[in-house]
């Protein structure tokens, strides 16, 4: 049956009209997530960057003079203004003529009232004073824009998804007794390095036998363990490709538990009943404590020691999460990453992991909404 995708304004519609509804002539924007989130340009190692947006929508991105020639072929602004000079790391400053090529731009020069939100700390501010006008904070409105995904930013987050489950597949394969878990962990990076044709941001905890109680990072990070025979083997992956990010986790098997395979199946049908919640106006609290609950009921002597879930996107880490103080409402558009496990003190743990999209009528596992592969 086709998904019913959810529908807004593009992202920078939105910002046009809290510009008119403000009276701002230009919104400038600092940093990397900024940039790409408003003109989708993101550049492995890239230097500082920024954007003017103008009240008819016009982009104009500022970013490194030899950086300036990929960004104007990768991004979707109308201009491409390249600042300073030939060569990398001999301005230690390079800030200072990021914003004074900005402070050039017609429609910052000659601007009334700008909005500024920064990622590059004290880039605001040096805009203020070489203008000298009148700013508003942008940071409120940029974060809510985040929160809702268009259609364009639910294909990049899956892209990085789909990694993470390729990845997985290569911790399953590798999950032989005797193999290392920095080994496996390391065969996870390499395979989604390699289908991803260009360097990944690659965050991972990779637990194996009795270590997998200890939860994740810093607790417990891939070392030299070797993986025994019947040893459960945690894996919570998240990868970030071209500025996206994707997560996953699965508990796997190095030959037969049948202790924890159960217990994996009752997380599965957790996490089932977790997606049926996800819906406009439902909150993470309520979710939590719900997760919470049958975690506990499920598995006497277990806990549920970390959040349930949270957002994706242009960070691997966003709002709305599924903790116990977040009340903000789930809205269309969101995207969630849902995460149930358990943890025996001293024997073992399992966690699963799926990412959802929330529609107006209810969650849908990501691949499924868009097309792409089930589970695994």
């Amino acid at each position: 049956m086709p998904i019913s995708l959810p529908r807004q304004p593009h992202r920078l519609e939105r910002l046009k009209a809290w510009m008119d509804d403000r009276g701002v002539d230009s919104t400038v924007v600092f940093g990397p997530g900024n940039v790409n989130h408003l003109c989708g340009y993101w550049r492995y190692y890239g230097g500082p960057s920024a954007l003017v947006v103008d009240r008819v929508g016009r982009r104009t991105l500022g970013v490194m003079l030899d950086e300036a020639e990929i960004a104007r072929e990768l991004s979707e602004a109308d201009e491409v203004i390249g600042y300073g000079e030939r060569g990398f790391g001999i301005n230690l400053d390079p800030i200072a003529d990021l914003v004074a090529s900005l402070a050039e731009v017609g429609v910052v020069r000659e601007t009334g009232k700008i909005a500024v939100s920064s990622e590059l700390p004290g880039a605001d501010a040096r805009l203020g004073e070489a203008i000298g006008a009148e700013t508003l904070d942008a940071g409120e409105i940029l974060h809510d824009l985040r929160l809702i995904k268009d259609e364009d930013e639910l294909h990049k987050i899956l892209a990085s998804y789909e990694l993470c489950w390729l990845a997985q597949k290569a911790v399953g394969d590798g999950s032989q007794p005797g193999a290392q878990e920095i080994e496996v962990f390391t065969a996870a990076l390499s395979t989604a390095q390699i289908a991803a044709g260009q360097p990944i941001e690659f965050l991972a905890d990779l637990l194996s036998g009795p270590n997998t109680a200890k939860v994740c990072c810093p607790i417990h990070v891939a070392g030299r363990r070797a993986i025994e025979q019947g040893d459960p083997v945690v894996a919570d992956i998240v990868i970030g490709s071209s500025g996206y990010w994707g997560d996953s986790a699965e508990t796997h098997f190095a030959g037969s538990n049948p202790e924890v395979e159960e217990v994996r199946g009752n997380l599965l049908e957790i996490l089932e009943s977790t997606r049926q919640q996800l819906v406009p106006g439902g909150t993470g609290a309520e979710v939590f404590r719900e997760m919470q609950q049958r975690v506990e009921s499920t598995f006497p002597g277990g806990e549920l020691p970390h959040h349930g879930g949270h957002a994706l996107g242009l960070t691997s880490f966003e709002d709305p999460h599924l903790i116990p103080s977040d009340e903000r409402p789930f809205e269309p558009g969101m995207v969630l990453a849902v995460e149930p496990g358990v943890y025996i003190a001293g024997r073992y743990g399992a966690r699963v992991e799926n990412v959802f999209l929330v529609t107006d009528d209810g969650a849908v596992e990501l691949r499924a909404a868009l097309g792409a592969n089930g589970r695994g």
